[in-house]
């Protein structure tokens, strides 16, 4: 009987460590995948016309120099994307009249103050770096020390409270822009409901889209993923989890990109590093404040959180106010500096890396913020209550006149 309960044990453990070495050898293979399809990327484009004799005139729309600019990129680096030299490239811009464009923006410290206040006000824990990416995504550029110092003199306490934390890295390597895109599901806000859906591309940490929604059903995933590759391209590979919402974002690309090539890596959410790290920082700039608002609302007995018309007067109010500071938090993000990749924000390195594809797979006139995507049910009897008033109270004062019209109408 003992020699019997050993053999199972045995063959369990054996078992075990077949799975664990199974695990490996694909991820081995996925990576193996990927490196091949790096190496086999043909770098350079040129940015010139030969479509008559002499010397090559270049062909550089004054549209794609005005959207560089706007990214944040110096016409050194530009000159060097394009592979055009500096002293041509100035000329073209005289042509086009874009000799000034692209400089620090003339604004007063009280309009910047205000802006800041802004951006604070939709994610409360945005530092220097984040604000800095807000406001290029406004269009402003201003010096960092600037940002410095009317933080120093609008908010002390939030800057001396966000004190600069040691970030542990884990070396990571992707080639190109849309080799790999991350996908995942945040659930920090799920016990009233809310579910975050986003993207990061592997090789730039671009947000390719992040929207908070009240489901998390497979539909929504592909919707949200697909308005993505309308914007930035289809990517050569996605990873996600084994989870069900998965499951159409992972058809549509075995049937776009085709099967037996890896088109979508499963694996644990855990050890998806790029998505891991946005979660971070989306809990704490954006969820965290959520969080303790429906926590405080809850433990003062306002909210209910078993009451169905609590839940519904909730999502109506509070899903659009989510997702308005989400978009606040896509711009940082987007157009913050990474100080391990020279400074460049996630969105400038997508655009170089595209441009130095020798086919572009997805617009470079993309817009700074993500299409509009309103996932509340319909409640006709709510139309009365605009969401996104400031009533002075954190949108409590909406959710108990939403409450209010919902017993009215029940």
């Amino acid at each position: 009987m003992g020699s019997h309960v050993q053999q199972n044990v045995a063959e369990r453990t054996l078992c075990i460590i077949l799975e664990g070495i199974y695990e490996s050898l694909r991820e081995m293979l996925a990576e193996i995948v990927l490196q091949v399809e790096a190496d086999t990327q043909v770098h350079g484009r040129g940015a010139h016309s030969a479509s008559q004799r002499g010397r090559l005139r270049y062909n550089i729309s004054a549209a794609l120099l005005i959207h560089m600019r706007d990214l944040g990129f110096s016409w050194m680096a530009i000159s060097r994307m394009l592979s055009v030299n500096i002293r041509t490239l100035y000329n073209h811009r005289r042509q086009l009249g874009l000799v000034d464009y692209g400089s620090f923006t003339n604004i007063s410290n009280d309009d910047l103050d205000r802006h800041i206040t802004e951006v604070l006000q939709q994610t409360p824990g945005s530092g220097e770096t984040y604000i800095t990416g807000s406001l290029r995504g406004r269009g402003i550029r201003v010096p960092r020390w600037r940002v410095r110092e009317r933080l120093r003199i609008i908010d002390p306490v939030g800057r001396a409270l966000r004190g600069r934390r040691a970030i542990q890295r884990r070396v990571y390597n992707v080639s190109v822009p849309n080799q790999l895109w991350h996908i995942d599901t945040n659930h920090k806000l799920n016990p009233w409901g809310f579910v975050f859906h986003g993207g990061v591309d592997g090789y730039s940490r671009c947000i390719t889209y992040l929207r908070c929604c009240t489901d998390n059903r497979a539909s929504t995933a592909l919707q949200l993923f697909q308005n993505a590759v309308d914007l930035f391209g289809l990517p050569h590979h996605v990873r996600g989890d084994a989870g069900s919402e998965n499951i159409d974002v992972a058809r549509f690309m075995i049937e776009n990109r085709g099967a037996n090539r890896v088109s979508f890596m499963v694996g644990c959410s855990v050890h998806n590093q790029r998505i891991e790290r946005l979660w971070a920082e989306l809990n704490r700039v954006v969820s965290a404040y959520f969080k303790d608002l429906f926590l405080f609302m809850e433990n003062a007995g306002i909210l209910d959180s078993n009451n169905p018309l609590h839940i519904t007067a909730l999502h109506h109010v509070y899903l659009p106010r989510i997702n308005r500071s989400v978009d606040e938090f896509v711009s940082q993000w987007n157009h913050h500096s990474l100080r391990t990749m020279e400074s460049n924000s996630p969105l400038q390195l997508w655009t170089a890396g595209m441009l130095q594809l020798p086919e572009n797979q997805g617009p470079l006139n993309l817009a700074h913020v993500q299409r509009p995507y309103d996932h509340r049910q319909c409640h006709p009897e709510l139309i009365p209550v605009n969401p996104l008033t400031d009533d002075g109270n954190h949108g409590i004062e909406l959710f108990f006149a939403a409450c209010n019209l919902l017993e009215i109408n029940t």
